[in-house]
């Protein structure tokens, strides 16, 4: 079960949540700058996402994405036109709703099948309600690479990523995941 104190302390925090369960093997968190996203250019951002991918992948680190739209969308103007294959070392994965890209949701897109088999968490956050990322806390981890128009950083420890299937909603924690209330029944 998703808290107040969870959505009070979360990263990130979505009112419409796939998945279900406790995720805590993630440390390391990938996402889109928004001062330099431009939907005339989601096309070039997938051989980027892609390279970065292949790298924690093979390093064996499944992470956090997070980008505006809809993951693997068919119409690059509705989001980051990635095939599975770009993306498939992800461990949770975050679309905004918000600024130049308020597509729909994507729950049921062609990436369905994958993150339901591999429960893969799969968060809508949207302006204009409760959903939230706190980009100031975001922007301050630890940095680990950037490019033209993706961001790693890696918070030094795990994070926690609690989705409550029953709700559909979802809170990323940093820092003491093993703290009270972080168990979902």
């Amino acid at each position: 079960m998703v808290t107040e104190v969870d959505k009070a302390q979360a990263l990130c925090y979505a009112s419409q949540a796939l998945g279900h369960g406790r995720y805590d093997h993630m440390t390391d968190i990938v996402y889109v700058k928004p001062e330099t996203f431009d939907p005339a250019r989601t096309v070039e951002m997938v051989t980027e996402i892609s390279r970065i991918n292949a790298g924690l992948k093979a390093e064996k680190r499944p992470y956090l994405l997070i980008g505006p739209g809809r993951w693997g969308s068919f119409d690059r103007w509705l989001g980051i036109p990635v095939k599975w294959n770009h993306i498939d070392g992800v461990g949770a994965m975050v679309e905004l709703r918000a600024g130049n890209i308020k597509a729909d949701p994507s729950q049921g897109s062609h990436f369905f099948h994958q993150i339901t088999v591999l429960n893969i968490p799969y968060l809508t956050v949207a302006d204009g309600g409760p959903d939230r990322i706190d980009w100031e806390r975001l922007h301050g981890l630890p940095f680990v690479g950037e490019g033209g128009f993706f961001r790693h950083v890696r918070p030094g420890g795990p994070l926690l990523v609690k989705c409550d299937g029953r709700r559909s909603e979802c809170a990323v924690l940093v820092g003491n995941i093993n703290g009270p209330g972080t168990c979902l029944s």
